[in-house]
C-alpha cells in the first residue's frame, strides 16, 4: 500500500510540472504581445499600437474577442506609414490572423464596429512567438498527460491490488 502512495506523488508532481509549465509558457508566449480593450460604440476604433522589428521577425499576429458577439465588427492592420495592409470583416467571437512584416516600425490594430449597438472587444497584436516558445505550451501539454494517464495507471493498480489483498 505504501508503494501505491508514492506512485501518487510521483504521478501528481508529474502533474503540477505540467501545469506549471502550461503557466509559464503562456506568460513567454503573451510577454510580447500588446493587448487593448474597450467598449466600443457605433463608428469609433480601438486602435491598439506595437513596435515591430523586422529583422527579429517577418510575421506578425494579431487576435480579436468581441463580448456578446455581433456582426459588424472590421479589423485592419496599418503598416508605419498607416496603410492598411490587412482588413477584415469578423464575423466569430474570437478571430486570430497573420500579416507579414515589411519593414521595422509601429504597426496598428484597428478595429472598428460598424453595428449600431455598442460591444465589448479585446484585442493582441504583436510578433508571432518563435517556435521555442510555442513548444514550451506543446511540451506542458504533452506532460499533462502522460501526468493524467499516469493517474488512471495507478489508480487501476490500486484497485486491482485491493483486491488481492482481500482475497
Amino acid at each position: 500500500m505504501q508503494r501505491i502512495g508514492i506512485l501518487f506523488v510521483v504521478v501528481g508532481s508529474i502533474i503540477g510540472v505540467g501545469i506549471i509549465l502550461s503557466f509559464y509558457g503562456n506568460q513567454v508566449i503573451f510577454e510580447d504581445l500588446i493587448k487593448g480593450e474597450g467598449q466600443v460604440k457605433f463608428g469609433e476604433n480601438l486602435t491598439i499600437p506595437v513596435e515591430l522589428d523586422n529583422m527579429k521577425t517577418q510575421t506578425g499576429i494579431y487576435a480579436i474577442q468581441i463580448i456578446d458577439f455581433k456582426k459588424g465588427v472590421t479589423a485592419k492592420i496599418l503598416d508605419p506609414f498607416d496603410k492598411e495592409i490587412e482588413s477584415k470583416s469578423i464575423n466569430e467571437e474570437v478571430f486570430e490572423g497573420r500579416f507579414d512584416i515589411a519593414m521595422s516600425g509601429i504597426y496598428k490594430l484597428v478595429i472598428e464596429n460598424t453595428d449600431e449597438k455598442e460591444v465589448k472587444i479585446f484585442g493582441v497584436v504583436g510578433p508571432e512567438p518563435d517556435v521555442g516558445k510555442k513548444s514550451l505550451g506543446f511540451i506542458s501539454l504533452y506532460i499533462l498527460i502522460i501526468g493524467l494517464i499516469g493517474m488512471v495507471g495507478v489508480a487501476i493498480y490500486a484497485i486491482k491490488n485491493r483486491k488481492k489483498s482481500f482475497s
